[in-house]
């Protein structure tokens, strides 16, 4: 390869005295001849001049050149002492890739000897089938009961004390002020709203403590309307009305205590005493009245024109019939209120120690009330 391509061109000036004269083999591309005799100071040699190939030949060059050689002798070199160098290290354990050695755990097998299992020997036992004896039927023995005799109390029916009610007690609600409370009212189908349900003239409470049907339009019985019905005693022979949704229980045999209760828990309770012979009823009053006070009684005659006492809140009544004493008392509920205070009045107002031929007189018609509203329209209109 040469290191001039082109042609040189010569230069028409004259060198420079003491100046180096390149010779004429240089020219018309002749191998220059190297000219010992010369002075080795004043011989220069000149680099040659890279020059870009076209295409591939000046790349294939480079790989030819002694450069690259030396460049992939380095490499080499370098990559035998990274691989020897990596060989050593993990050899040593400083990379932690050294494989871990696993020992082998021998298991020794235990040979178990085989021991011989004899059968056990099977023994069936005969059994015998029992003879059939025959059962004889036992003897049933009855034995007689007697029935316990009836032990009388220690305290007879005469001894006991009564029980009355505290004599300051309120009613419960009534809305109307037609002195049947709201409560009561359910049992005797009227309005709690209405001062006189029927619009007879008379007002509810009137009607039944009278004996009449605050329902119905007068002339009504309270008897025939279906809202209370008649008891009679089946030893004693006194007779009474009480509410029909009202339940009636005789206490004793002798029918001397009978309980007439209702739905809330009150009830009144009719009970028959004998007085002593010659015993006078203030006698017999302050002797088993206890806690009571004869001036808080007060006469009255019933519907059925029977003469009686009551006390003064009306909760507790007496009837006297020969040696008989017929005492009623009210008894209220747990409310501690009197919502039947004028169904006792009924019940006072009903009573007869026995069967009489006096009769309730019919209700007498009164005329009808002016109708306000009508009076007023009228002086309206004729203004």
């Amino acid at each position: 390869m040469g290191f001039f391509t082109k042609k040189q061109i010569k230069s028409e000036t004259k060198p420079l005295a003491g100046a180096s004269v390149i010779p004429e083999e240089f020219y018309g591309t002749k191998d220059p001849v190297v000219h010992y005799g010369q002075d080795k100071k004043n011989i220069k040699m000149d680099r040659p001049i890279k020059t870009n190939g076209a295409g591939f030949s000046g790349i294939f060059g480079f790989f030819k050149s002694k450069i690259f050689l030396y460049i992939l002798l380095g490499v080499i070199f370098v990559a035998a002492i990274g691989i020897i160098t990596w060989y050593y290290l993990n050899q040593a354990g400083l990379l932690g890739l050294k494989e871990e050695v696993v020992e082998e755990v021998v298991v020794e097998e235990i040979i178990i000897p085989e021991v011989e299992v004899q059968p056990e020997e099977v023994i069936l036992e005969v059994v015998e089938e029992p003879e059939e004896v025959e059962v004889q039927p036992e003897e049933v023995i009855l034995e007689v009961v007697e029935e316990p005799e009836v032990v009388e109390s220690l305290i007879s029916f005469e001894d006991k004390i009564i029980e009355f009610p505290r004599i300051i007690l309120t009613n419960s609600v009534d809305t109307d002020n037609d002195s049947l409370t709201d409560i009561e009212e359910e049992n005797y189908n009227t309005d709690t709203g209405i001062w006189d349900t029927d619009s007879d003239g008379y007002y509810d409470g009137q009607e039944l403590g009278n004996l009449y049907n605050p329902s119905g339009v007068a002339p009504v019985k309270l008897i025939d309307s279906g809202l209370v019905q008649e008891y009679v005693n089946p030893v004693w022979g006194y007779r009474l009305y009480y509410p029909i949704a009202w339940k009636e229980g005789t206490v004793d045999t002798e029918a001397r205590e009978v309980l007439f209760s209702s739905i809330t828990g009150d009830y009144v309770e009719v009970l028959v005493y004998k007085m002593n012979e010659g015993e006078s009823f203030t006698n017999w009053f302050g002797r088993k009245a206890e806690g009571q006070f004869f001036t808080d009684l007060i006469s009255f005659e019933s519907r059925f024109a029977e003469q009686g006492y009551k006390r003064k809140d009306g909760l507790v009544g007496y009837f006297i019939r020969g040696q008989q004493i017929y005492t009623l008392i009210y008894h209220p509920g747990v409310t501690g209120y009197i919502p039947y205070r004028q169904t006792m009045e009924m019940m006072l107002q009903s009573f007869r120690p026995s069967k009489t031929l006096i009769g309730i007189p019919e209700q007498a018609v009164l005329p009808e009330a002016p109708v306000f509203d009508e009076v007023e329209e009228e002086a309206v209109t004729s203004t």
